[in-house]
């Protein structure tokens, strides 16, 4: 089944009275795939709703969940180390589709743009069952809250960088370290982000063997991706 809301507060309740059978629809590069997010699920199609602009407001940028990382690389708008975590999607028909919120909303740990965001200490507009809350992005992901993002928010002139390690451009990746105004970021394939002042957060993560790479691969990665910058 598809719903189609016309509210975002519409959107919500229909997901919250479905939590294990539904999922947000917006580009749906990971939804629709076969063994995606969706599979054998009830799509709740937000694309009627707006949340697609990208705006300063008093000095902070407020990012549409809804805007696609191409639109996101393309504005003049967005701080330069975020246009690059979008651009680490090396697909460009992908990053016509592909929308922030969608990419932050899977909590994986292999997302182009949260280790940018959480180095950025963005913060999420998002619409919870209590109403409309703002939570810091680094906390929205590593919890289980089923709220509808409905905008990120970062400061408009925030400088940073971040780097992207992989077997390939298209592979997942192995990992991703971000830095922003001495904000240390970190997410890495199999271990989830951690997210510090101190540039060796890395210490307190478990590092584990898989496709992406051996365990000693990744903690020596991590241990000199922000020594790279320096």
């Amino acid at each position: 089944m598809i719903y189609k809301p016309t509210t975002i507060q519409e959107a919500l309740e229909i997901r919250i009275a479905n939590p294990d059978t539904s999922v947000y629809l917006a580009g749906g590069t990971d939804d629709l795939r076969l063994g995606g997010a969706a599979e054998g699920k009830d799509l709740i199609d937000i694309n009627a709703l707006g949340l697609d602009t990208i705006e300063v407001k008093d000095g902070k940028l407020f990012i549409g969940a809804r805007v696609t990382l191409q639109k996101l690389i393309d504005s003049d708008l967005v701080p330069c180390f975020i246009k690059e975590a979008a651009k680490f999607c090396a697909s460009f028909a992908k990053r016509n589709s592909a929308t922030i919120g969608g990419n932050l909303g899977l909590r994986r740990d292999d997302s182009y743009l949260a280790a940018a965001l959480c180095a950025a200490e963005a913060e999420l507009i998002c619409m919870t069952r209590e109403g409309e809350k703002q939570r810091n992005v680094f906390d929205y992901l590593n919890s289980e809250c089923r709220c509808l993002i409905e905008y990120i928010v970062i400061d408009a002139d925030r400088k940073g960088w971040v780097k992207r390690f992989g077997n390939t451009s298209s592979s997942h990746a192995t990992l991703i370290g971000a830095e922003s105004c001495g904000i240390y970021a970190l997410s890495v394939h199999g271990s989830g982000i951690a997210c510090d002042k101190r540039p060796d957060l890395y210490a307190s993560m478990k590092f584990t063997d898989d496709l992406t790479g051996g365990a000693d691969y990744k903690k020596y990665l991590a241990k000199t991706v922000f020594e790279l910058r320096r």
